[in-house]
């Protein structure tokens, strides 16, 4: 069972979804996709009743989390994930019908490396441990856990230069020096760590041997601009992690979408991450419609990577860059938790809040992390003998334990409802059924098979506009199989049908204006067949993204 008591470690995990996976065989597949940098398996739940259906001839949707290291909130979200639809199965509907008709993909922790080393140093990596550009740290401030505690907080340091003061009412929260201040009491302020090659002045804040995000590492855009960030990474799909990624992605052609699961901000991001890239207006339709389920379900703001940036910048490499843009899947990016909403301040642009913001917001957040959280989410300053700087005070804001992550107990409540999210994008997915097999005998050992077809899921089962755009989605094709003492007349054996629309472009009743009327979602084939009555004739219905259905019916 889930527990939400603490950071689960590589260790714990294992042991979680292989339990998972041994006492469930019927419904849950656990497989290595490959693995990390430091060799450790990236592992991938494949959840689905193999009673009705191997996992490749249904729809598919995917889940994946922890890409960031500091964000482990993403992997009890896509944990949680599984244990609710395994739990469900077989007492809610529409867990039953989600496994029985289409299939889950999890990966709970793609980037198992820097989980761990952020867990055992307790201080902030964002994503790969992979060391880049550069293979030894440049000297200046190292963040570090100098103290012990297993936490990286702040260092607050009295110096009449500092450009910082502490509030008149809360003095543990410093606030800026006016342009005009003179004489007071002042700080500086750095992240906590040792000072590497001190001259015992300056001081800078030396970048992290950890600059490679691997959520930038994805195939797409990288031509877009003159200049690559180092963070991307050498080139695109360098790194195991995306490697094993991009491999398990196109060997299974039957996904449908897709949601990473990160902190922090309480929003979820979808497509298009620039400007530039535009987007069909039925795809926009569809991103809004989901988006508004979202927001009802979670309480978060649906808004577009693009909204989100807070200046003018191109973004390359990105996971809705690749996932939307390049394969036509409807992609999010959940960014879980929002400590200013916890407390019951307004809500803000995720972007700009962290550029600037009213300090009552601070106040807010100190007086929330006092009463609800025992102070660990402010931490009260006390004195520390700094190996550089000498008399410092460490404290300030817990960034992994409040900011990055809710605290533990309310870690569930915070991803259950994104769990009802994605179990609802998942059974929005096309879905290719029969609707009818017949026979008719027209002439004395002659019979005419038709086969009807339908998409029974709300999206089309090419999935989006832009799937068709960059033909990625694939078509139907239907298949007539007969003995060997039966002859095909006319016909094709193999017979390509298209796409089916969706329920989707049903949005008014006034049927010259909202939708086209009649029924795109069905099409027929038929075959003239030579064979004496009584012989059995199948066929069988597939598309890569919508899934297979077969069918067998004796000739009359």
């Amino acid at each position: 069972m889930l527990s939400y008591e603490r950071f689960l470690t590589y260790d714990d995990m294992t042991t979680l979804v292989h339990s998972w996976a041994k006492s469930r065989p019927d419904l849950v597949e656990l497989t290595s996709i490959g693995q990390s940098w430091e060799g450790r398996e990236i592992w991938l739940l494949t959840l689905t009743n193999t009673a009705t259906g191997p996992a490749p001839e249904k729809p598919g949707f995917l889940v994946e989390a922890n890409i960031h290291a500091a964000e482990i909130t993403g992997s009890f979200a896509a944990l949680h994930l599984a244990e609710r639809v395994l739990t469900g199965y077989g007492n809610d509907e529409k867990v039953t019908r989600l496994l029985d008709t289409r299939v889950l993909y999890i990966v709970p922790r793609l980037n198992p490396d820097g989980v761990e080393h952020m867990l055992e140093e307790g201080r902030y990596i964002r994503s790969s441990v992979r060391p880049h550009p550069l293979e030894t740290q440049e000297p200046g401030l190292q963040l570090r856990d100098v103290d012990g505690d297993g936490r990286v907080l702040f260092m607050r340091v009295s110096d009449s230069d500092g450009p910082w003061k502490a509030h008149p009412d809360e003095p543990r929260l410093l606030v800026r020096r006016g342009p005009d201040e003179y004489g007071g009491d002042y700080y500086r302020i750095f992240q906590e760590g040792e000072i590497v090659g001190y001259d015992g002045a300056t001081v800078r804040l030396a970048e992290p041997l950890e600059c490679l995000d691997l959520g930038q590492n994805l195939p797409t855009d990288w031509g877009a601009a003159p200049e690559v960030p180092a963070h991307a990474g050498p080139f695109p799909g360098s790194e195991p992690e995306i490697q094993a990624m991009m491999r398990a992605v196109t060997d299974r052609p039957n996904l449908t979408g897709f949601v990473t699961c990160h902190t922090f901000g309480g929003v979820h991001l979808r497509a298009p991450m620039n400007a530039e890239d535009g987007m069909p207006h039925s795809d926009l339709t569809v991103y809004e419609e989901f988006g508004a389920k979202a927001t009802e379900l979670t309480g978060y703001t649906a808004m577009s990577f693009h909204d989100l940036k807070h200046q003018p910048m191109y973004f390359r490499g990105g996971q809705l860059g690749w996932y939307y843009n390049q394969l036509g899947l409807f992609s999010w990016i959940t960014e879980f938790w929002n400590p200013l909403k916890a407390v019951g301040r307004k809500p803000y642009h995720p972007s700009m809040w962290l550029v600037d913001h009213p300090v009552e917001d601070d106040l807010a957040l100190i007086r929330w992390s006092d009463e609800e959280l025992g102070g660990r989410g402010f931490v009260d300053w006390y004195p520390f003998e700094h190996p550089q700087l000498g008399s410092v005070e460490l404290g300030g804001w817990d960034m992994i334990n409040y900011w990055y992550n809710p605290p533990f107990d309310r870690i569930e409540q915070e991803v259950a409802p994104h769990s009802e999210w994605v179990i609802y994008l998942a059974l929005s997915s096309p879905r290719v059924e029969v609707r009818s097999l017949t026979t008719e005998q027209v002439a004395p050992g002659v019979h005419r098979v038709q086969l009807v077809v339908r998409n029974s899921g709300w999206l089309p089962t090419n999935v989006s506009a832009r799937a068709l755009d960059r033909k990625v989605s694939g078509f139907l094709t239907v298949e007539i199989s007969l003995p060997e003492y039966a002859t095909l007349l006319a016909g094709e054996p193999v017979r390509d049908l298209g796409q089916l629309d969706g329920r989707v472009s049903a949005r008014s009743t006034t049927t010259w204006w909202g939708h086209n009327p009649g029924t795109p979602d069905l099409a027929a084939a038929e075959w003239l067949v030579s064979a004496p009555s009584g012989t059995s004739v199948s066929v069988t219905a597939r598309h890569p993204r919508a899934g297979t259905a077969r069918a067998e019916v004796d000739l009359g």
